[in-house]
């Protein structure tokens, strides 16, 4: 059982609204969809994998809306539910880049985790949205660090490079030296920020650094090698496919895939992320 752990929130998405003008209309292609890095990753990894997301939303239908959204895509879902649930407004430009203005709601509250909901797993995966908080990142930690003792693999995504200077160089460390991660997923923007702040993969851990068009580099110990990505005739919008890449990428790992092929297959299925608006 792949394990998700994090987030569950709507997405308003706004096509060609990146570039706007103050005090005025400004038309645009507007879509409300379902988000959350942690529940996209569970929907793209649920047709191949049995996977479960675990998270917090609000009590409210907007909550029940996405919880039923989320099974209808095959995933299994237990959630605590208090409060509102969160929204994101995703601004995507002419290039597909979107700028993200956040507000996290229920998700940023997770509490402690049953530990029945991480019994069965085999692999649990974080994106770092989940330790923002102190109470979110005890939990995640302990759930983590529990199936972890039990033989599940740990994977992490430093997600972004707001979240990383916020959290800093010392709950960075923590959080890394506690999890030992067998693998961390990474953008170049972030990698280079994880760097800065004096990030370094676990001893026998795997760095995976996504770098858009050119090649994905997989740093294995002290051996970095590049995986060609495909090219994308046109990008609609990034939102959604570093989350796509990290459930091809664990879904591989899974069946038994090295680092170099599974980065290939989580670069195959970031490319169907690229080609449409909205999460996935």
């Amino acid at each position: 059982m792949l394990v998700v752990i994090g987030d569950l929130v709507a997405d308003l998405i706004v096509l060609g609204g990146a570039e706007l003008e103050r005090g005025t209309d400004n038309p645009a292609e507007v879509r409300l969809t379902r988000g959350g890095s942690a529940a996209n990753v569970a929907a793209a990894a649920a047709g191949r994998h049995p996977t479960r997301f675990i998270g917090r939303v609000g009590d409210d239908a907007l909550a029940r809306a996405l919880v039923g959204e989320l099974q209808s895509a095959g995933v299994e879902v237990r959630v605590q539910r208090a409060g509102r649930t969160g929204a994101i407004v995703v601004l995507v430009d002419a290039d597909g880049e979107r700028t993200m203005i956040t507000d996290r709601g229920a998700s940023a509250e997770l509490d402690g985790i049953d530990e029945a909901w991480t019994a069965d797993a085999d692999w649990i995966h974080l994106p770092l949205y989940g330790f923002a908080s102190a109470r979110s990142r005890q939990a995640v930690t302990d759930a983590a660090t529990r199936a972890a003792s039990r033989g599940a693999r740990v994977s992490l995504d430093l997600s972004s490079v707001a979240a990383l200077r916020a959290l800093g160089r010392d709950l960075l460390r923590s959080i890394v030296g506690t999890l030992e991660p067998h693998v961390v997923f990474a953008n170049a923007d972030e990698a280079r920020c994880a760097a800065e702040l004096g990030f370094s993969p676990a001893p026998g851990g795997v760095l995976v650094v996504k770098r858009g068009a050119d090649p994905v580099l997989v740093t294995t110990g002290e051996v970095t090698s590049a995986v060609p990505v495909d090219p994308v005739d046109q990008v609609v919008d990034s939102t959604g496919a570093g989350d796509a890449f990290a459930a091809g990428y664990i879904v591989a790992a899974l069946g038994g895939a090295d680092p170099r092929a599974s980065a290939r297959a989580g670069s195959m299925a970031a490319v169907s992320a690229l080609r449409r608006p909205g999460a996935l």
